[in-house]
């Protein structure tokens, strides 16, 4: 099972000895600044803080030494402000400092060869057993927060971006402790990765990572601490720059990351439960409110306490618009109500209190009736407009019920302040700890995002365990790809001809269509005897890639006068359209005639995630319906069945107008192998199709009728 890698943290959250280069006592400067914070913070951990510079003897009263080498001891961490970092942090290599932060900009995020060489130095440097934060970061992970916090748990953040990350500390304003900010700049050494592993294996008292990211360094590394985070019951509320072309330009001139294919990240974040939003108080409030609340036993189910019917009904819609369902009260809850919510009034979920009820102390009853209900697990209270004597009663008793569930005696409640005055009974739900949202657009994502990932978390099990089943079984897997990387390797042209790619196929027991490749009409007429008419015929060649674009494919050959026919025409015809592809011969192939659907299975690289495997609706629509979902291994069989029904075209699979349902878990059975091969090979195989597959009725299997392998390196096919 493959891990992440060990870190010797503690000397950099706990160093005993600490160098700032460049530390000055100039009037206005930002070093002398950074000097000054550093020194305290770090020594109020204990650290002996040295600064360097090297022509002062001293910086504001205390020694300074000329430079790293010189140090009276060997640093656990060096902190580097000057603008050419680099011989500095050679210095505290040779000196074995445990950690360095380098401050300094100017490397890959220029995109310049000077900066892209510079950055390759760094991670040269950072290669033995010093680790590099940085560079384009700043000082933020040595930031003291205080220690007492009504949130149950504390918030993480890890971003790229420093200012970013400073509206996501102001959570504090919310009642949210902060643990740690982690500001990691380019990622030269130390990771995203690397800090959310940690995260997850150190630190209990961690309630939500939050996130703003460019790009992930390595998408291994990323799936391997996102899963810790899923196993651990943390979840990570993360924004991603990347959605538009726009935002993929402005991410590389930033920080210099690559953002990838947007779709392959949202695939990724969802199997491993990552919660994407667009926006910084989505984050914050999101994020916030997993701290405050915890994870819920339950489905999540939601009770709505309005003191309008109009706004009752519009929380009850946007629910339902956001695909989360509100649970109807047991009829004893309902009954109960009735004895506090007048007749004419909603008693059913959502309650409409009607607001008079609200400043009364039978007020606290009704709260108390909703959150008993055996189908509630957390109570929504949406107050809008500030309205003395009402907004303040609910309050009280919102924070009440909050504390109540501090003490481990109810269930969570929720607030929505939807008012732009900021009032006493505001800040008392802040200063309790009550999660309180902006909006109520944040409100419905963020309680639907507590039910599913709380479901989440108790559904999951790592796709790393070393025990889940692989297909073909792990006994058969050395022989099938010692077939494959034989194939690979007898190719001659830019990809694997159709019988070669179906050979690969065929060695990790993927199905397909009977098939003869003919190089003569007699041969033809032989093959489609053997199968019995009708046929299909194509052209079989490694430098025609898409042969049913140039008419290389005949469906549906029914007599042995029409194989003849189709025979020759398909031969000249692949000479005229692409005179310098090796043809040889025409594929007669057993016509599938009973299929449910056509599909499409692809195996692509897609950076910073690797293989990557991609299903829709096949043939020749994939390219017109773009229906399409992914998946990256590994990935169990529930994750490859999640990833087919989420297609539209699932439908067709499914049953239509009285046509059968498709065997759906033979296509499970498929994606698995497909999987296991892209693992298996994935330095080889640069891509691979099987377009289509043809699904056929349920219990009778799939059968792939087509497929074309690119192994790595080769050049673009002919006629393309």
């Amino acid at each position: 099972m493959p891990e992440l890698r060990h870190v010797d943290w503690s000397r950099l959250f706990s160093p005993r000895t600490v160098a700032v280069v460049g530390a000055s006592d100039t009037e206005g400067s930002q070093q002398r600044a950074q000097w000054t914070q550093v020194r305290e913070r770090l020594s109020a951990r204990g650290a002996e803080v040295f600064p360097v510079h090297p022509k002062k003897p001293e910086i504001l009263g205390v020694r300074a030494y000329p430079s790293v080498s010189a140090l009276p001891v060997d640093p656990d961490l060096v902190i580097v402000l000057v603008r050419d970092p680099l011989p500095v942090v050679e210095e505290a290599v040779n000196r074995g400092a445990g950690f360095v932060v380098v401050f300094s900009a100017g490397f890959s995020e220029l995109r310049t060869a000077e900066g892209l060489a510079a950055e390759a130095k760094l991670r040269e440097l950072a290669s033995g057993n010093t680790r590099v934060l940085g560079p384009n970061t700043n000082l933020n992970i040595f930031e003291p927060w205080p220690p007492d916090a009504p949130s149950r748990k504390k918030l993480a953040i890890i971003t790229q971006s420093g200012y970013q990350g400073r509206p996501i500390t102001q959570a504090q304003a919310l009642g949210v402790g902060i643990e740690l900010w982690a500001t990691i700049g380019n990622e030269a050494d130390l990771e995203w990765a690397d800090f959310a592993g940690y995260l997850a294996a150190n630190r209990p008292d961690i309630g939500a990572i939050a996130t703003y990211v460019e790009g992930f360094k390595d998408g291994d590394t990323f799936m391997l601490a996102a899963d810790a985070c899923a196993q651990a019951g943390i979840p990570i509320v993360a924004i991603k720059v990347g959605r538009s072309e726009e935002g993929q330009k402005m991410a590389a001139a930033h920080t210099g990351h690559l953002t990838g294919p947007d779709a392959v990240h949202d695939a990724v974040f969802d199997q491993y439960g990552v919660i994407r939003v667009d926006d910084l108080d989505e984050v914050i409030e999101i994020s916030g409110m997993f701290c405050q609340t915890g994870l819920v036993p339950g489905d999540g189910g939601i009770a709505v306490y309005a003191m309008s019917g109009g706004t009752a009904s519009h929380v009850a819609d946007l629910f339902g618009a956001a695909g989360v369902k509100l649970p109807r009260f047991e009829q004893s809850t309902i009954d109960a109500l009735g004895e506090y919510i007048p007749w004419f009034l909603r008693r059913d979920n959502p309650v409409d209190s009607g607001g008079a009820i609200t400043a009364r102390p039978e007020n606290r009853k009704v709260l108390e009736l909703m959150l008993a209900d055996p189908n509630v697990d957390v109570l929504f209270a949406p107050i809008t407009g500030v309205f003395p004597g009402m907004s303040d009663a609910l309050a009280r008793d919102l924070v009440a019920m909050h504390r109540k569930f501090q003490a481990g005696e109810g269930k969570p409640v929720v607030a929505a302040w939807i008012s732009p005055i900021r009032d006493d009974a505001y800040r008392s739900l802040c200063e309790a700890g009550v999660p309180v949202f902006h909006s109520f657009t944040a409100a419905v994502r963020g309680l639907g995002e507590l039910g599913r990932y709380s479901r989440f978390v108790r559904g999951y099990r790592s796709p790393f365990d070393a025990s889940l089943p692989s297909l073909p079984p792990a006994a058969e897997r050395a022989s099938a790809a010692s077939a494959a990387r034989e194939l690979i390797a007898a190719a001659t042209g830019p990809t694997l001809n159709e019988v070669d790619s179906k050979k690969l196929l065929a060695s990790y027991g993927i199905p397909v269509a009977a098939e003869r490749v003919a190089t003569s009409a007699d041969e033809a007429v032989a093959a489609a005897g053997e199968f019995g008419f009708p046929v299909v015929m194509k052209i079989v060649s490694a430098g025609i890639a898409h042969k049913s674009d140039l008419g290389l494919v005949a469906v549906g050959v029914g007599d042995e006068e029409s194989v003849r026919a189709t025979y020759d025409r398909l031969v000249a015809t692949a000479k005229s359209a692409a005179p310098e592809a090796k043809v040889d011969g025409v594929l007669v192939a057993q016509q599938v005639t009973d299929a449910v659907a056509e599909v499409i299975l692809g195996l692509s690289h897609q950076p910073p995630f690797g293989p990557t495997i991609t299903f829709g609706l096949g043939g020749v629509f994939t390219e017109v319906f773009a229906d399409v979902a992914f998946a990256v291994p590994p990935f169990d069989a529930g994750r490859a069945r999640r990833m087919i029904e989420s297609t539209r075209g699932v439908k067709l699979l499914r049953g239509t107008r009285g046509r059968p349902a498709g065997d759906i878990e033979a296509l499970v059975d498929v994606v698995m192998r497909l999987q296991s091969l892209a693992v298996d090979l994935r330095a080889a195989i640069s891509e691979l199709d099987i377009n289509p597959i043809m699904v056929r009725p349920a219990g009778r299997g799939v059968v792939a009728v087509d497929a074309l392998v690119v192994p790595t390196s080769a050049v673009p096919a002919a006629a393309h």
